[in-house]
């Protein structure tokens, strides 16, 4: 998948990260860790996350370029949707770096995505949004339906998230 997407905000090249981008993509998702825990240590573990991300077999990555430089991304899994008895999509992670934001950079990932399952046959693209993250949700509500459903989380290992 690439796209070359040049919205009114500004030239975009979407397209799925190898490990070619490793080094671009560890700085970013250093990034989203940091903004989203504060307060976590990113142990050695942790380190080569981006890495292991990168050739996980499961999950995808797209990422969306602005000059060259890597200044989003979104992990999603295609997922076997059981109602329908057809596919779904996974949204699970989306960032977009401080310099790149108001350029409408998470709803134009998100469509890239969507169409990805659309040529896929998935009945639906959902993702999770924490509750205080209101600038988050202003920009979904935008283009997208507020599900149903709230989600949980049982925090396995030692007890605590991340």
């Amino acid at each position: 998948m690439v796209k070359d997407d040049h919205g009114a905000e500004g030239a975009l090249l979407l397209r799925h990260l190898t490990s070619d981008d490793a080094a671009q993509f560890s700085e970013l998702l250093q990034a989203y860790r940091t903004e989203m825990y504060p307060a976590a240590t990113v142990d050695s573990e942790r380190d080569d996350a981006a890495a292991a991300l990168l050739v996980d077999p499961k999950a995808e990555i797209v990422g969306g370029f602005l000059d060259g430089k890597l200044s989003t991304f979104a992990v999603f899994f295609d997922l076997p949707e059981a109602i329908s008895g057809s596919r779904a999509g996974q949204l699970d992670d989306l960032y977009v770096a401080s310099h790149a934001r108001g350029q409408r950079l998470a709803q134009r990932m998100i469509e890239a995505i969507a169409d990805i399952g659309s040529a896929r046959g998935w009945v639906h693209l959902r993702w999770l949004v924490p509750d205080e993250n209101e600038s988050a949700r202003k920009t979904y509500d935008r283009f997208a339906t507020p599900a149903a459903w709230k989600s949980y989380a049982l925090w396995l290992g030692d007890g605590g998230p991340w």
